[in-house]
């Protein structure tokens, strides 16, 4: 079970220069921190639900931008732990009162939160490349072609992932299986997507995403899919085996894979390998399809066409599942 640990960031002791950041790996952050700038990083606790600690994270971080103080002293962050623990109570609150139907699942809240009074003075070292990654460790069953292509680079491994990945939004599942496919093995997936987060390469999500909504009546739970926006009815509330705590998934993108709460959701930047030069260009040859589209791939073709032909205000995208 994958847990994953809020913690803030803070430089110098001022408000404004406090970031708060979602980790499934505390001490790649520790040491990507350590390499480029000196800081005090405060952890306020962890959990095994992804959309939980996101949801945690924007709850710290509007406590930190509606408050007049200017320096982080210890009792602030005291302060910004209990909201935290306020924030998984309310959660829990509001989650069990949309799954009355399995409420004996759990007697003593539908989400874990452990609470960490623990703070880490990092001091600056660098002399490291920015990006290069840390206790990364990759072996290659197949695919040695991609591996020459970037055995110029300094570092390698980072050149291989970039390749596979770029450009791409895949589910934790399908990342595992996209690497398996290409024949590559990696000894800390989750710490290697984590740097390339730090780094900025990249940026990932829980699959489903939860916020409190504020109501004149009551409060509400609000799921939204980060894969296909749905949200509402298609977003399913379960009892989760694999984060053993209130999960939901969406059955509006089922077929493609199943994105829950507990799932993380990695889009990686477009970075050069989808760039390339034109006498690169030159050298491609012309895709030609000489085949016929089956009745479903031929209505799905058509609604696309009208959809970019005839736009319409506030809709933006247009999702096709290709097989």
């Amino acid at each position: 079970m994958r847990e994953y640990l809020l913690y803030i960031k803070a430089c110098g002791g001022s408000i404004p220069q406090v970031q708060t950041y979602v980790t499934p790996s505390f001490s790649v952050d520790r040491s990507f921190w350590q390499e480029r700038e000196g800081c005090v990083l405060h952890v306020i606790g962890k959990t095994s639900s992804l959309a939980l600690a996101f949801s945690l994270r924007a709850k710290v971080n509007g406590y930190l931008m509606d408050q007049d103080k200017r320096v982080l002293t210890d009792r602030y962050v005291k302060e910004l732990r209990a909201i935290a623990v306020s924030g998984v109570r309310e959660a829990s609150s509001l989650y069990g009162r949309e799954v009355i139907s399995v409420q004996d699942r759990r007697k003593h809240g539908w989400f874990s939160w452990e609470s960490v009074e623990e703070s880490v003075e990092v001091p600056y070292q660098g002399g490291k490349e920015s990006g290069e990654l840390l206790d990364a460790r990759l072996s290659y069953s197949s695919g040695r072609e991609l591996l020459r292509r970037s055995s110029s680079n300094e570092n390698s491994q980072e050149a291989v992932l970039s390749e596979i990945l770029d450009g791409r939004a895949l589910l934790w599942d399908e990342v595992e299986s996209l690497l398996k496919k290409r024949g590559v093995e990696v000894h800390d997936l989750s710490a290697i997507l984590h740097s390339f987060v730090l780094a900025n390469k990249a940026e990932w999500r829980p699959g489903i995403r939860f916020s409190v909504t504020k109501g004149w009546r009551r409060n509400r739970l609000e799921l939204v899919c980060e894969r296909c926006g749905s949200a509402g009815a298609k977003v399913e509330f379960t009892y989760c085996h694999t984060c053993e705590q209130g999960c939901a998934y969406c059955t509006a993108c089922l077929g493609m894979g199943r994105s829950k709460c507990c799932t993380p959701y990695f889009l990686m930047d477009v970075g050069s390998y989808l760039f390339r030069g034109a006498e690169h260009l030159q050298n491609v040859a012309r895709l030609e399809w000489a085949g016929k589209y089956s009745v479903d791939q031929s209505r799905a073709a058509e609604r696309a066409r009208c959809f970019v032909a005839n736009p319409r205000p506030g809709l933006s995208e247009y999702l096709i599942w290709a097989v």
